[in-house]
């Protein structure tokens, strides 16, 4: 490959991440998000027990939720709006979310007869897209976002 190509490429690439940087933000923040959301919630299965998954679900949407709204809202949608209409917003897009995750455990837990921990896996990475819609369209309004 000669430099000529290379420098495309490089073009090309760097195209595609401005044309994505939203979701690629998203993704990275969230991703994180989520993974310490879903260790929170192992972590209290194991104390509280399989059982008590949905506590453990709860509790793990409750302690992660004030981070998730603060990186969500600097480092992914970078907003400059309302800090109080907008935790608002997102406490009902965060409280929609997690009924979508609380119906999916019981289904897959209950009827499926999966594995708690299986199902909260399988449950965010529905529940990701669910909440990246809700944040963008709503919570995060478009209209005030800087870029």
């Amino acid at each position: 490959m000669n430099v000529e190509a290379a420098r495309l490429k490089l073009e090309r690439i760097i195209q595609v991440i401005k044309k994505y940087r939203l979701i690629l933000r998203f993704l990275l923040i969230g991703g994180n998000n989520a993974f310490a959301s879903f260790i929170f919630y192992v972590l209290f299965i194991k104390v509280l027990g399989a059982e008590h998954y949905q506590i453990s679900l709860l509790a793990s949407w409750c302690f992660s939720s004030f981070l998730t709204f603060i990186l969500q809202k600097l480092l992914v949608f970078k907003t400059k709006g309302n800090w109080l209409k907008e935790y608002k917003r997102f406490l009902l897009s965060w409280f929609i979310g997690y009924c979508l995750n609380a119906v999916s455990l019981a289904i897959t837990v209950h009827w499926l007869a999966m594995h708690v921990i299986l199902s909260q896996l399988i449950a965010l990475s529905v529940i990701t897209l669910t909440t990246f819609l809700l944040f963008k369209f709503y919570a995060f309004n478009i209209k005030n976002r800087e870029e």
